[in-house]
């Protein structure tokens, strides 16, 4: 697969699953914590930020797990490391913009990172087993023409 299709496609999953996450965020300050839903809002640079938080997350995607010849171990390795580095990344990301402030909100960003990371994973595996099928049927079609 083009690497850079490769990272677009990873930057608009990561992105539109962060959003989710503030969106369902939101909603439960909302339910629980007593705060209007009215006083929620998302400036330009929280969407600025889920955008680029994105697009820098598919970066080590690209580079580390774009190989798949390696063995199974030494996958599983890059995997971990892989969910790791991106935790960081994102961790960092949410001090500079401000994702949070207090331990409950660093609580919930952690989950709700965990939550993102396995929805991309599924997300991109489903989009991966629809291209084989794509090319299987294909393959299959040349080959009853012959």
């Amino acid at each position: 697969m083009n690497k850079f299709k490769l990272w677009l496609e990873q930057t608009m999953m990561i992105s539109f699953a962060i959003l989710v996450g503030i969106i369902i965020e939101g909603l439960i300050y909302c339910i629980f914590g007593g705060d209007p839903l009215s006083e929620f809002k998302l400036s330009w640079i929280q969407l600025l930020s889920v955008v680029l938080t994105g697009a820098v997350c598919s970066v080590p995607t690209v580079i580390w797990l774009t190989d798949t010849d390696i063995p199974k171990n030494k996958f599983i390795l890059r995997l971990i490391l892989h969910c790791i580095g991106l935790y960081a990344i994102v961790i960092a990301f949410g001090r500079v913009f401000n994702w949070y402030n207090q331990l409950d909100g660093f609580i919930f960003m952690t989950i709700i990172y965990f939550l993102v990371y396995a929805f991309v994973w599924v997300v991109t595996l489903w989009f991966h087993k629809r291209d084989d099928n794509k090319i299987n049927k294909a393959l299959d079609d040349i080959r009853d023409e012959e």
